[in-house]
């Protein structure tokens, strides 16, 4: 199966928990896929965010979690993690800009 990253609809909700900053699902088409997360790392990811995106797993009886997706094209998925990240950025700031009620102007505009 070829992926079109720019046919890929990602849909990001906002989670305003310390680690945990948001749930991403990426439509693939016919095919949808939950339970992405977005979550703080202590690393710089490569568009120098200190965020992680985390596929959706499942934990064994042993505790190790497996992930339940997986692109063994690392661009690939360096070109997917791009646009999820892109993504979450835009909606971020849509979601505090409604709960705060701000407008553009009282938001300043980071440059990564």
């Amino acid at each position: 199966m070829i992926f079109e990253l720019d046919k890929i609809g990602i849909k990001v909700k906002v989670i305003e928990e310390k680690k945990l900053k948001a749930i991403i699902s990426l439509d693939f088409g016919d095919v949808s896929i939950k339970g992405f997360r977005i979550s703080e790392s202590e690393y710089a990811n490569e568009q120098g965010d200190k965020l992680w995106l985390v596929p959706p797993s499942y934990r064994d009886g042993g505790g190790r979690y497996h992930p339940m997706f997986y692109m063994p094209d690392k661009n690939l998925w360096k070109c997917l993690e791009k646009k999820v990240f892109e993504e979450y950025h835009i909606q971020e700031r849509q979601h505090f800009k409604k709960r705060l009620d701000l407008t553009d102007d009282d938001i300043p505009i980071i440059n990564s």
